[in-house]
């Protein structure tokens, strides 16, 4: 506890009400910081999170593993030069150069670097965003790891919910495969703009790595009052 105390006090997330007391007794407060973080990891929850009356769900925060950003990041500062990129990324929440790809960064923040690109070198429509994650999500290790077996393309499109659970620890993926098409339901989040281009582009990017000739298109939102946001490959 007394270490915890001190990581969260260095942080200036709380302090110490009674500096003068010794040993136990000394009580602690949360300064304006740490009241601004609890606010902010609340608003995340409801945002990205679906409503629930279960005690233990509250304060989760979703969040989405670190290796697509390392890539887009990496595939940026080649593209668009490092000084670009840090200009785009200057006021986002999180240290760029800080992400590894075991990182979790929060829903919240994921939307807030993608918005950041498509502010900077997007023109509002997110063709930006889709088309950067056509070009990275194959080549992220969860991915790449199926793409690389020899097997058909109807049961790597079945594959994706296991991907889906490696980098994302909310939400819920269902695949249905058909003749020649499969269709990807996205279930129990709340999309924005910016994650439904996303997506599209993953998808987009997947299949052009496995055939010659492909589309994907969004068929359901729940922006649109949908019950999920599904997507439709076909080859």
């Amino acid at each position: 506890m007394s270490r915890a105390l001190r990581e969260l006090s260095n942080r200036q997330l709380v302090e110490c009400l009674t500096p003068g007391a010794k040993g136990p007794g000394r009580l602690y407060g949360i300064t304006n910081v740490g009241s601004h973080l609890i606010a902010y990891r609340e608003a995340s929850s409801r945002r990205f999170g679906p409503a629930t009356k279960d005690p233990r769900m509250i304060g989760f925060v979703p969040k989405i593993r670190g290796a697509t950003l390392v890539r887009a990041i990496q595939f940026l500062r080649e593209a668009r030069g490092i000084p670009a990129v840090r200009e785009a990324l200057k006021d986002w929440s999180v240290n760029p150069d800080g992400v590894r790809e075991e990182t979790w960064v929060s829903a919240e923040a994921y939307d807030e670097f993608l918005e950041m690109l498509e502010a900077k070198f997007g023109d509002g429509t997110y063709a930006f965003v889709r088309d950067l994650y056509h070009r990275v999500v194959p080549g992220i290790s969860s991915v790449k790891a199926h793409l690389l077996r020899a097997i058909p393309l109807p049961v790597l499109a079945e594959k994706a919910p296991v991907v889906y659970g490696e980098e994302w620890n909310y939400g819920r993926l269902v695949v249905k495969v058909g003749p020649r098409h499969a269709v990807f339901s996205h279930f129990d989040w709340m999309p924005t703009p910016a994650f439904c281009a996303m997506f599209q582009g993953a998808y987009e990017g997947i299949l052009q790595r496995r055939v010659a000739e492909g589309t994907v298109t969004k068929t359901q939102c729940i922006r649109q009052g949908d019950n999920r946001c599904e997507y439709v490959a076909r080859w």
